[in-house]
C-alpha cells in the first residue's frame, strides 16, 4: 500500500512540475529556404531474406564479386572453433528447404515405441 502511494506522489510531483514549467517558445518563422528543403536520401531496401539470415547470426561478405552470408557453427567435441558456413541467399535458403524436409519425413517414418 506504502508503495503504490509512493508511486502515485511521485507521477503528481511530476506532472505538476512539467505544468508549471516554463511555456514552449514561440514556433520560428518559416522561411522559403526551409520550405524547399530536399528529402533526405532513402536506406536502401535490405531483403527480408537478408535480414532474417542476419537475424540468425549470418554476416555479409563480398566473395568473388558476390554476396554471400557466413557464420561460423561450432564444431562438436572441440573447444578450438568450428568451420565457417557460407552461402548465397538463395543456396542457404535451398539448404534450410532440404534440412527443413528431411526432418519432416523422418518424422513421418518413425516407428511409434513399442509397449
Amino acid at each position: 500500500m506504502r508503495f503504490a502511494a509512493t508511486v502515485l506522489a511521485c507521477l503528481g510531483v511530476g506532472a505538476a512540475s512539467g505544468a508549471l514549467g516554463d511555456p514552449p517558445a514561440s514556433p520560428p518563422a518559416t522561411t522559403p529556404s526551409s520550405a524547399t528543403q530536399t528529402p533526405a536520401p532513402a536506406k536502401p531496401a535490405v531483403d527480408p531474406e537478408e535480414k532474417r539470415l542476419i537475424a540468425q547470426g549470418y554476416r555479409a561478405k563480398m566473395r568473388h564479386g558476390e554476396k554471400v552470408f557466413c557464420r561460423t557453427e561450432p564444431e562438436l567435441g572441440s573447444r578450438l572453433g568450428g568451420k565457417e558456413i557460407c552461402g548465397t541467399v538463395a543456396d542457404l535458403k535451398a539448404q534450410q528447404a532440404s534440412t527443413r524436409e528431411e526432418i519432416q519425413r523422418q518424422q513421418r517414418t518413425m516407428t511409434p515405441p513399442a509397449k
